[in-house]
């Protein structure tokens, strides 16, 4: 029997997820974005999206919060939960998983158009640091 490795599990269990979540979607098909952090740039990480399939969408180098994540999702988030206590990490967990599952189709069409308008600035600007919206 062969042992897969870790690379191949985790593409066979996001493989697995798009399709309940996305069945149209192709792996191939995804582009991935994510911010200049220190480990979303390291070699590991980048070889793994690589090796996932995904296409690696660029982040300038200064400029700030072009990733939904944290322009909208992690801010929204930390503001729901702050000053909460939570007696272990399920509690923690269910907390954010219902936050999340809060959101309405029209958070996340708001927070589209303004992940594109920050691309589009930062395309007018030429990729140069230019300061939050």
């Amino acid at each position: 029997m062969r042992m897969l490795s870790i690379f191949q599990v985790i593409r066979r269990d996001l493989t697995k997820a798009l399709r309940r979540k996305r069945p149209g979607m192709e792996i191939e098909e995804i582009i991935y974005h994510h911010d200049n952090a220190p480990s979303h740039r390291a070699a590991d990480t980048l070889e793994t999206i690589d090796f996932l399939g995904m296409e690696r969408l660029e982040h300038a180098p200064y400029s700030p919060d072009l990733a939904p994540m944290d322009f909208a999702l992690f801010p929204h988030l930390k503001s729901e939960l702050r000053g909460k206590r939570f007696e272990d990490l399920d509690h923690l967990q269910m907390s954010v998983r219902t936050v999340l599952g809060g959101y309405e189709e029209a958070w996340f069409r708001d927070t589209f158009n303004k992940w594109v308008t920050r691309h589009r600035k930062c395309v007018n600007c030429d990729g140069e640091y230019f300061k939050k919206m």
